[in-house]
């Protein structure tokens, strides 16, 4: 039986990623996430010569960050379900000889058999139909004592990135946050043993799972920062929903400028995050 395909842009309520949301979004997205980037980089420990696969590359520029520290023999493939997100990678980093794009599910593509030294995904790995059958698919594309390096969500009320402006939000709409299953979606690795479950009937060994508590910043205004938070994840798809008149909307994004503003100190916004950096061999 052909296998369902469930990627970032049909989950339920996480918009930041889907096509032309994430290419509108991309630089303001890529510098909040840039802590989070540095970590999962500094925990993979790529070499020169490694042949690297980046899962839900999205617009590329983890698969291009990949790129710039291989040298000869070294060589990485970023892969994604969306088109658009390959294209607009495709468009930015082109003529690189060390690095190619593929249009693909993981879950079941036929990658090359025992290839990949390094595997790596931020935010990719979490929207499989069946997770188990997808990690046994990329295990089989690694090389013997290969390794896996992934960050994932953890609960949602620990992100404040993610929950900030919803009590806004609910009080306009009577509408709250959606509950987290293990279903594909954002979260749906926020419990650690249920990782650790999945990968050990993959077939992987020397799985470690990392609580982190970290933070997620930027320099935008707070009026910028306002309109990207109502415009990705569960906040958005409510709006969207909701169908609210202009005036509403305006004041929602006043409220929620307001509250950017508490969090502003110097020239930074920032709200706490906690995460999940998992690793594994084959």
């Amino acid at each position: 039986m052909k296998q369902k395909i469930i990627n970032v842009e049909q989950s339920e309520y996480w918009n930041e990623k889907s096509g032309p949301k994430w290419v509108k979004n991309e630089d303001a997205l890529n510098e909040r996430l840039s802590i989070l980037t540095n970590e999962l980089f500094l925990r993979a420990k790529l070499k020169e010569s490694d042949k690297v696969l980046d899962i839900g590359c999205g617009g590329g520029d983890t698969t291009f960050r990949v790129s710039k520290l291989l040298g000869d023999g070294g060589h990485v493939v970023g892969a994604d379900i969306s088109h658009t997100l390959l294209n607009h990678a495709k468009s930015k980093f082109s003529n690189i000889d060390a690095m190619k794009f593929v249009h693909c599910d993981a879950q079941n593509y036929s990658f090359d058999g025992n290839y990949f030294d390094k595997v790596i995904s931020r935010f990719g790995v979490m929207f499989f139909e069946n997770p188990s059958e997808a990690f046994k698919n990329i295990l089989g594309s690694m090389q013997t004592n290969g390794s896996l390096n992934f960050v994932c969500w953890t609960n949602m009320m620990e992100n404040e990135f993610i929950t900030e402006g919803m009590d806004v939000i609910t009080k306009y709409t009577q509408k709250v946050l959606p509950e987290v299953t293990k279903d594909p979606g954002p979260f749906a690795f926020s419990d650690r043993e249920y990782v650790n479950e999945v990968l050990q009937s993959a077939g992987f060994k020397n799985i470690n799972i990392d609580k982190v508590y970290t933070s997620i910043s930027t320099k935008d205004s707070a009026e910028q920062d306002a309109e990207l938070l109502m415009g990705i994840g569960p906040r958005a798809r409510i709006l969207s929903e909701e169908n609210l008149s202009s005036e509403k909307m305006s004041m929602i994004k006043n409220e929620i400028i307001q509250l950017c503003e508490k969090r502003q100190i110097g020239k930074e916004i920032t709200y706490k995050a906690c995460l999940n950096y998992v690793s594994a061999t084959k």
